[in-house]
């Protein structure tokens, strides 16, 4: 099943073993969506879905939970770098569960990665991948952190974390004319993000880089104003969301398995439990025609 809408992945980190277990669910049912916008860990477990692979994403969990050097205080306080990104980004995601990158072009679907340019505080979108190594890249940049990875280089730009200038990228889909979108949520249902208490870090360890520093002085804001937005599209029957209903029994760096696999089977679970539902919603949503290659959609 395929049809016009778009899908897209809020970010979270660990707690993106519920989008695991949700997307598993559409895999299992062969739902897919001719755009996916995501940010972040969501940029991850997205492309592993783009490219068909069910089980990569819970084996990448796996790995990751099995890991206890993947997420180390000691490393932060020598080398800056809460996260093993290379661990991650070059053991894990590129040599032992590698993405198939030739499924992943086949598919009709438009994966669009949400970054930060971290010198002038704007989100930048990537949605055209010609190598593996692009797609690596760009992902791991978006997964980037502030103050817990380094940024990456790429095209020219220092690049981070995609939630930091759009925590929640559904303008991407906007603006490419669809009319229905699928959300998923690493967030319970009502709820709202408040204001660092970290701004004086901020000011110290990214000094020289004041539009970066005022984006997450206001990320909080810009959250809760998508949410808004969302709940508003919502009730025009624009927008299809799936989220927990109860706050999930994990962090951003959660690191025990048992947690995560529960976090798995609960996105699974919710995925299953409004799928007629969902259905429903995207009756009125046609596949498209054509794949038009620019990412525009015929109105």
């Amino acid at each position: 099943m395929e049809y016009n809408a778009g899908l897209m992945l809020e970010g979270g980190g660990m707690r993106c073993a519920f989008t695991v277990g949700v997307l598993d669910y559409f895999l299992d049912r062969q739902l897919e969506f001719p755009f996916v916008a995501t940010a972040s860990a969501g940029a991850l477990i997205g492309s592993s879905y783009v490219a068909k692979q069910r089980e990569r994403n819970y084996q990448l969990l796996e790995a990751l939970g099995k890991n206890p050097d993947v997420i180390s205080f000691k490393r932060m306080l020598q080398k800056k770098e809460l996260f093993s990104m290379d661990f991650i980004f070059e053991k894990l995601a590129n040599e032992q569960f590698p993405i198939d990158f030739a499924s992943f072009l086949q598919t009709n679907a438009r994966f669009i990665v949400g970054t930060t340019d971290i010198n002038t505080g704007r989100p930048l979108f990537h949605d055209t991948f010609t190598e593996k190594n692009n797609l690596l890249q760009v992902i791991r940049a978006s997964c980037s952190l502030p103050v817990l990875a380094p940024s990456i280089e790429y095209q020219g730009k220092q690049l981070m974390d995609g939630g930091i200038s759009d925590p929640i990228p559904i303008n991407p889909l906007i603006e490419r004319g669809l009319k229905k979108h699928v959300v998923i949520l690493t967030r319970n249902k009502g709820y709202r993000k408040k204001a660092t208490k970290l701004n004086w870090f901020f000011r110290r360890f990214f000094k020289n880089k004041p539009e970066l520093i005022q984006l997450l002085r206001n990320r909080h804001l810009s959250y809760n104003q998508t949410m808004r937005k969302l709940l508003e599209m919502e009730q025009r029957n624009e927008v299809f969301m799936i989220q927990p209903e109860e706050p999930l029994a994990a962090s951003r760096i959660e690191k025990n398995g048992q947690k995560l696999e529960i976090l798995y089977q609960q996105g699974y679970q919710e995925a299953e439990k409004n799928f007629e539902a969902l259905q429903n919603f995207l009756k009125s949503s046609e596949k498209p025609s054509t794949y038009i290659k620019d990412g525009v959609v015929p109105s």
